[in-house]
This record gives C-alpha cells, sequence and structure tokens, in this order.
C-alpha cells in the first residue's frame, strides 16, 4: 500500500513523496523531485566564460543572485583572479537582500499559515492582515537591495567575473543603512512568532555550510575542519527523481539556516547572536521544524549586517573599478550559502576561457535525504494515531520546514 503526497503545496517547485506501508507499518518514504530536469550543466558547455553566470542566472527566480555570485566565484577561482573586499561587500550585499526575499516570502507567506491554522496566506490575512503586510514590506526591501546589486528582481545580469557592470551610488546605500535600521522591529517580532513552533521532522546528526557566513572558500562540518565538496560529499542519482541525492560519509545531513547558526554562530551580528543564545537551547536539538526559528533570526542578522555593510562602504568610498579578467585553463569551485543552504559551482576552464566541465549542487539536492529521513520519522509516528487527511497536512509540514526550491535541484541527472 502506498500513501501519495501529491504536489506539496506552499513550496518552490513541482514535487511529491510516497509513504510504503507493509503489514500496517511504515516502511519506506521516496521523495519524488519530478520536476523535468533542465541541463543548466549542459548549457555552459563550450560557452565563454563572461556569458556563464548570466545563464546560471535563469536557474532560479527566488535565488538566482546566490547562482550568478557561486558562479562568478568558481570562474575567478579558475582564472586565478582575486577581487578586492569592495566588490566582495557588495557580493554580499546582494546575498543579504536575497535572503531577506526569500526568508520573508517562506516564514510570512508559506509557513506563518500553519501557525494560524489556515491553508493559505490569502485567508490568514483576514485576521492577521497585519503580519502580513509586515513579511510583504521586508520582502520588497530584500527585493530592492537584490535589484541594486543584481541588476534587477529576477534574473539579474549586474555580477560579472571581477566586479559588476553598475555599481550603487551613495544615496541608494544611504537608503539601505536608513532602511535597514527601520526594518529590525519586525524582524524582531518574527523571532517571537517563529519561536513558538514546536518540534518536528527529524533531528540532524550532521551540518554542513560554507567557512564563511555567506559565502566560502571551502565548506565545513561539525569538526570545523575546511574541505572541499568531492572529498566528503557523495552524490547519487535516484530512479524515481530528477533531482540528485548528497550523503556525507554515508549519511544524511543538513544544510541551511539551522546549520548556519549552529556551525558559524560567531560570526552573527550582536542581536542576532544574542537571540542565538536565547534559543540555542531549543536550536541545538537539530529538529529539522527549527529551520523556520532560525530563519527568523537570520532576518535580524541581515537587517543588521546590511546597515553594517553599507556604512563600511559609504565611510570609504565606492572606487567601482573592475578586476581585469584573464581567461586560462585552470579549475575552481564557488561556495555561497543561498538563503536554503549550500550552493556550489564547479567549473574547468580551457586556455580560451570556455566552461569544458560544470557540476551543481544546490541545497535542496543536498538535503534530500535528509527530508525522505524526516518523513520516514513523522509518518512512523503518524500512521494509525490520525486520519490520513491530518498525516499529510502534517508532513507537508516537515518539507516545508526544509523551504526547499526543487526547481533549483533538477539538472544533469546520471543513471
Amino acid at each position: 500500500m502506498i500513501i501519495e503526497l501529491r504536489e506539496f503545496t506552499r513550496v518552490e517547485g513541482n514535487g511529491k513523496a510516497e509513504i510504503v506501508i507493509e503489514d500496517g507499518e511504515v516502511k519506506d518514504v521516496r521523495l519524488k523531485i519530478i520536476e523535468g530536469p533542465r541541463f543548466f550543466e549542459l548549457l555552459t558547455i563550450g560557452r565563454h566564460y563572461y556569458d556563464v553566470p548570466d545563464i546560471e542566472a535563469r536557474i532560479c527566480a527566488i535565488c538566482y543572485l546566490a547562482h550568478s555570485v557561486a558562479s562568478v566565484m568558481g570562474i575567478e577561482r579558475a582564472f586565478g583572479v582575486e577581487v578586492p573586499e569592495e566588490i566582495t561587500l557588495l557580493r554580499e550585499l546582494g546575498l543579504i537582500g536575497e535572503l531577506l526575499e526569500s526568508h520573508a516570502l517562506h516564514l510570512y507567506l508559506l509557513v506563518a499559515p500553519d501557525v494560524f491554522g489556515y491553508p493559505d496566506a490569502i485567508r490568514m490575512a483576514s485576521k492577521h492582515g497585519e503580519l502580513v503586510k509586515e513579511g510583504i514590506a521586508l520582502k520588497a526591501f530584500g527585493n530592492r537591495i537584490r535589484e541594486l546589486i543584481g541588476g534587477r528582481e529576477i534574473h539579474g545580469i549586474n555580477v560579472k567575473p571581477g566586479g559588476f557592470g553598475r555599481y550603487p551610488t551613495t544615496e541608494e546605500l544611504e537608503a539601505i543603512e536608513r532602511e535597514s535600521a527601520a526594518f529590525l522591529r519586525l524582524a524582531k517580532r518574527a523571532v517571537r512568532l517563529f519561536a513558538s513552533l514546536g518540534p518536528y521532522g527529524e533531528k540532524a546528526e550532521h551540518f554542513l555550510a560554507t567557512d564563511n557566513y555567506l559565502w566560502g572558500e571551502k565548506l565545513i562540518a561539525e569538526d570545523k575542519e575546511s574541505f572541499h565538496y568531492a572529498e566528503r560529499i557523495e552524490e547519487r542519482s535516484l530512479v524515481y527523481s530528477f533531482a540528485k541525492q548528497s550523503l556525507y560519509g554515508g549519511e544524511p545531513f543538513f544544510v541551511g539556516s539551522l546549520a548556519r547558526l549552529l556551525l558559524k554562530g560567531e560570526q552573527l551580528t550582536p542581536e542576532a547572536k544574542r537571540l542565538l543564545e536565547e534559543h540555542r537551547e531549543k536550536l541545538s536539538t537539530g529538529y529539522v521544524s527549527y529551520n523556520n526559528l532560525a530563519q527568523a533570526i537570520e532576518l535580524v542578522y541581515a537587517l543588521e549586517r546590511a546597515g553594517e555593510i553599507a556604512k563600511t562602504l559609504l565611510d570609504r568610498g565606492i572606487s567601482g573599478e573592475n578586476v581585469p579578467v584573464e581567461p586560462k585553463e585552470g579549475e575552481g569551485i564557488g561556495y555561497v550559502e543561498a538563503p536554503r543552504g549550500v550552493l556550489i559551482h564547479h567549473y574547468r576552464t580551457d586556455s580560451d576561457g570556455k566552461i569544458a566541465y560544470s557540476n551543481i549542487i544546490t541545497p535542496t539536492a543536498l538535503n534530500h535525504a535528509m527530508i525522505e529521513v524526516s518523513l520516514l520519522k513523522e509518518a512512523r509516528a503518524l500512521y494509525g494515531e490520525v486520519d490520513e487527511g491530518e498525516m499529510v497536512q502534517r508532513l507537508e509540514e516537515t518539507v516545508r520546514a526544509f523551504d526547499p526550491c526543487i526547481s533549483c535541484s533538477v539538472h544533469l541527472v546520471k543513471f
């Protein structure tokens, strides 16, 4: 017997799950990423490096800037290009805008209906309209930052190897500094709201993240030793999914806000760090449901950090100069923290600067195995205790805790 979770609601993309029942017990769960493969790795083979980040930005509308930045970093490392702190800070600012936009969308419009018992945010707005407005305002502010750095709200083309097509003005940075401080009270309120959610899903035993907060040279896990992904992560294809599945030392692991807070909490801004300590006991249990609370704390971090970056750049002044890029044969990996977790762009280039090899690994692909074990745990606890409708609803809440971006995850698959 199979219980099917049809296309998940209130997540990005098209996925579902099958709960396998044998002899009256839950035996297995299969997370089926059924959105068609999009072959972005193949699309870039033979393309000139300069065009590649713009192509990769089409992978996702919600987290396009993370793809652009990871792509640019991978290309720059293949060529041995180093950029100044000004460019690094501006890229970080763009990633922060994307974090705000994505987390606000997820928490206020996709998860909050579960908190208040509504099927969607539209019906929730009838009694909690102010909360919905706050979420939309935070999302809009994140989009304005992302548009400033990426060139437009969706599929921007401003992030380039060696720099940017356009640099922000003094007036634009002053507005970011001013508005970041004004929005902080909304983010703190969100932390209080999502701290009310209880534990569900599986306890994660392993967490992975980049070694810096929103980007990195390498990855880290609980031992804090840095490594390249191929040294510890095994990718494999599944017959029932168009997304690859990854294992760490043969076991499922978690990437995302919860992983970032637990592995890199010392890098947080002051108020976000205080909130982490206030909720550390709960977060440290590792239940995937607390990823929602971790995202709320990251809203506070993002607003504080956006103000810090804007002030730093204003104090120094922006030169607006790109670094020369000379193509050559090489290999480079871009590690970025997309809102949902670690994103990897790995390239090899030929002497003309064309892409000879490409591999892209997204947060949802990295979390695939962890989603399955979380669904399995919840299904075993719920089956026979609640009716099928309630069971499906609660399993969907488990999926939503991961904030999956399914369209990002479907790339080249080999069987």
